[in-house]
C-alpha cells in the first residue's frame, strides 16, 4: 500500500512539512471548537481513577497535555509518535506549560507497542486512526495493552464529510476528494469504527458526534489552509499551483463573507471486557 498521507509518514518528511504540521496541530488544538470536542470526550473517561494513560500518535501532545491539566487526573501519561520531530515538539510544549513532569513523550509505533499486556487504564487515539495504514492493527494493540475493564477512546474527523463552498460544484467535489486523499489514509474509517472495535474484542459503550461548520467567514477551517499549501503537494495529489488557487479562493470568500466549510467529528469510547 502506497501511503500518500504525510501525517502517516512523518519520518520521511523535511523541515517545511514538519513545521507546517506542528503549526496546524497546535492551531487546531487551541481553537475553542476543537478544544470543546476534546474535553467533551475526556469528561466521559475514567480519568479520576486512571493511573496510566497511553496517548497513541500523540503528535505535539495536544490530548496528553489536556489530560495532564485536568484536576481529577493524578496519574501519568505516556505519549508516543513515530516522528522524532513531533516528540521533540511535544516535550518542548509540555515543558513550556509546566506539564513535563506529568507526561513522558517517546518515539514509538502504534502498530507495535512496547507496553506489556494490560498495562494501561486508558488508551487514547486522538486524530490518529484516519492516518495509519493498518487501523485494525492499532486497535488490536490498544485492546492488548489496556487492562480488562479499561477504556479505549478513538477521536477523529470524518474526512469524507469535509466540504468547502465553491461556485462550481464539480470543481469543489474534485478538490475535496483530492485534499481528503492527500491528507488522510482512510477517509471513511470512522464510519466503520463500531465494526472494527468489535473485531478487536472491544465493547462500544459510548459515542459522541459534532459538526464544525462555518458560514460567511471562516476561522477554524481557514486556519487549515496554510497547511494545505505545504502538505497537499507533498502527497503528490495536486500541484502547488492547483492548491494555491483553491486556498486563495477560500480566503477571498472568507474576506468577502461568502465562505462555507463543514465536517463531522466522532468520538468512540470502548471497553475491554473484564
Amino acid at each position: 500500500m502506497i501511503m500518500l498521507d504525510p501525517y502517516g509518514r512523518t519520518r520521511e518528511l523535511g523541515e517545511p512539512a514538519l513545521a507546517a504540521m506542528v503549526a496546524r496541530l497546535e492551531q487546531r488544538g487551541g481553537h475553542p471548537s476543537f478544544a470543546a470536542m476534546l474535553h467533551a470526550y475526556l469528561d466521559r473517561l475514567p480519568l479520576a481513577s486512571a493511573r496510566s494513560v497511553l496517548d497513541l500518535g500523540c503528535g505535539t501532545g495536544v490530548a496528553a497535555r489536556a489530560v495532564a491539566g485536568r484536576p481529577e487526573f493524578t496519574g501519568r501519561i505516556v505519549g508516543i509518535d513515530l516522528s522524532p520531530h513531533m516528540v521533540a515538539a511535544a516535550r518542548r510544549l509540555a515543558h513550556e506549560q509546566g506539564l513535563a513532569e506529568r507526561i513522558t513523550f517517546q518515539i514509538g509505533d502504534s502498530e507495535a507497542l512496547e507496553e506489556t499486556d494490560a498495562a494501561c487504564d486508558v488508551v487514547i487515539a486522538h486524530t490518529l486512526m484516519s492516518h495509519v495504514p493498518a487501523p485494525e492493527t492499532v486497535l488490536a494493540e490498544a485492546a492488548r495493552v489496556v487492562r480488562p475493564g479499561g477504556t479505549v477512546a478513538i477521536f477523529d474527523i470524518d474526512p469524507a464529510s469535509l466540504t468547502f463552498g465553491t461556485e462550481d460544484p464539480e470543481y469543489g467535489q474534485r478538490m475535496e476528494q483530492a485534499i481528503s486523499s492527500a491528507l488522510l489514509a482512510n477517509p471513511r474509517l470512522m464510519r466503520t469504527m463500531p465494526l472494527l472495535l468489535r473485531r478487536a474484542g472491544l465493547e462500544l459503550v459510548d459515542s459522541l458526534a459534532w459538526v464544525i461548520s462555518e458560514m460567511g467567514t471562516g476561522d477554524f477551517w481557514v486556519g487549515a489552509l496554510d497547511s494545505f499549501l505545504v502538505l497537499v503537494p507533498e502527497a503528490g495529489v495536486l500541484s502547488l499551483d492547483e492548491i494555491q488557487a483553491f486556498v486563495d479562493a477560500q480566503r477571498r470568500a472568507s474576506a468577502e463573507g461568502t465562505f462555507f466549510a463543514s465536517a463531522n467529528y466522532y468520538a468512540y469510547l470502548a471497553r475491554r471486557p473484564a
